[in-house]
């Protein structure tokens, strides 16, 4: 009787985040957001690649994303991930931190899904999370002038038209799509990069 007592504390202990599991998940949400910042800030001068940055980021970012979820294997690796992505990528931006966060939670729910254990759950969470890159562009849906006006003050009227230009009807959608087939492709070249490489060093 003791026996299985420990034993189910034990297991009960092992599903919460450690010290060290917040060190993991803190770590590769550090690189996730050095990376986005770099892709977003670096395509930002181009309007174009600018609306395509949800699928470069889940096309980059995804190996980051699945050696954080597969390495800590706990509830809170991905919610850390998406607290951190909506303090940086959506500050200001009230609507858009809270729908990052929901992303970050459905990613959450897909893990739990496979008992964190599901290899093809940990893969297919990336794409509900990778959501999160719309969020950002809420205040372009539901705010166009304001939105339109900082542009201006930080690029010029000329960039601010030429956004204008891409920022069609129906655009959130275009967006959602664009994320979610980025992340499928960075999801196939994460699976090929932790496969070769990540498990045979004993990353994860």
């Amino acid at each position: 009787m003791a026996r299985k007592e420990v034993t189910q504390t034990t297991q009960n202990s092992d599903k919460k985040m450690r010290t060290r599991d917040l060190i993991y998940a803190g770590a590769f949400g550090a690189i996730y957001i050095v990376l986005m910042l770099i892709i977003v800030l670096g395509t930002s001068a181009i309007p174009v690649l600018y609306i395509a940055a949800p699928s470069t980021v889940g096309v980059v970012c995804a190996t980051v994303y699945e050696l954080c979820v597969l390495k800590v294997r706990k509830f809170g690796a991905a919610l850390i991930l998406g607290v951190l992505f909506a303090l940086v990528a959506c500050s200001g931006n009230v609507m858009g931190m809270v729908l990052a966060i929901a992303c970050a939670l459905a990613a959450e729910l897909v893990i739990k899904a496979g008992g964190y254990k599901s290899r093809k759950m940990f893969l297919l969470s990336f794409p509900v999370f990778n959501l999160n890159m719309v969020c950002p562009y809420t205040m372009l849906y539901f705010h166009r002038d304001e939105f339109m006006a900082r542009s201006v003050s930080f690029y010029g009227q000329e960039y601010a038209d030429q956004l204008a230009k891409y920022a069609v009807s129906g655009l959130a959608f275009i967006q959602i799509a664009l994320a979610l087939v980025g992340a499928l492709i960075g999801v196939l070249i994460a699976s090929k990069l932790i496969s070769k490489h990540f498990e045979k060093a004993g990353i994860v």
